[in-house]
């Protein structure tokens, strides 16, 4: 069983660190593969957009199946962290079409969704409109998954989660893909297994705060940057 580990540097949001042991291949899409001489055992892949990188490399990390077809297991990783155990990630994922750590405190995109306006990262009405379409759907979570780590096979089923994912994104600008995860899953007829631990204390990867906050850009919503 083929297994791929990909992720992104776009506007020079993360450093890039060591690709992980165990991986068939690593692929990390950046700006430029020469603003980075020490590959780390990754392919640097370059890649070009016009929009916002943030949300670029949001929509990559829910298309592997355009980016990638040769491969049965494709798993996700943010460039703030590194994967330091990838034979226990893929032991923990086990069988399940799709999985990934839960949010430490918030239990459902709901409770996300009151957080975000909160801190600035989205705008009030469009987070509204988003939610109240996932109400009206009838959707009633009981976890919040979150984005930062995800394991996938390539069932047929998974690519259909994976376009409803993009276009969730995609249609609400103040979508964090953390709104819309369990809902994609969901409206497909699938649940996202849970991963062990939180993005702060996992067993499969370190995350490196100080520099992903040294190096973040600021969310831009529809009433401006924050």
């Amino acid at each position: 069983m083929k297994n791929i580990v990909f992720t992104a540097i776009l506007g020079t949001s993360d450093s890039l660190k060591p690709s992980p042991r165990g991986a068939d291949h690593c692929v990390c899409f950046v700006d430029n593969p020469a603003d980075h001489p020490d590959p780390m055992g990754w392919e640097l892949r370059p890649w070009t957009y016009v929009n916002d990188p943030r949300r670029e490399a949001w929509r990559l990390r829910c298309v592997p199946h355009e980016l990638f077809t040769a491969y049965d297991r494709v798993i996700w990783i943010d460039a703030s962290f590194t994967l330091t155990n990838l034979p226990l990630l893929l032991r923990d994922a086990g069988d399940a079409p799709i999985a990934a750590l839960r949010h430490h405190a918030r239990r459902t995109c709901y409770e996300e969704a009151k957080e975000i306006v909160r801190v600035g990262q989205a705008d009030a009405q469009s987070v509204d409109w988003q939610m109240r379409a996932y109400r009206a759907a009838g959707y009633q979570p009981s976890a919040l998954s979150i984005s930062c780590i995800i394991v996938r096979s390539s069932a047929p089923n998974v690519t259909a989660f994976n376009q409803e994912w993009a276009a969730q994104i995609a249609a609400h600008p103040g979508d964090n893909t953390q709104l819309s995860l369990d809902y994609s899953a969901w409206k497909h007829g699938l649940s996202i297994a849970a991963l062990r631990g939180v993005r702060k204390d996992n067993p499969y990867a370190v995350h490196d705060h100080a520099d992903h906050k040294r190096r973040r850009k600021p969310y831009v919503t529809a009433v401006g940057a924050r």
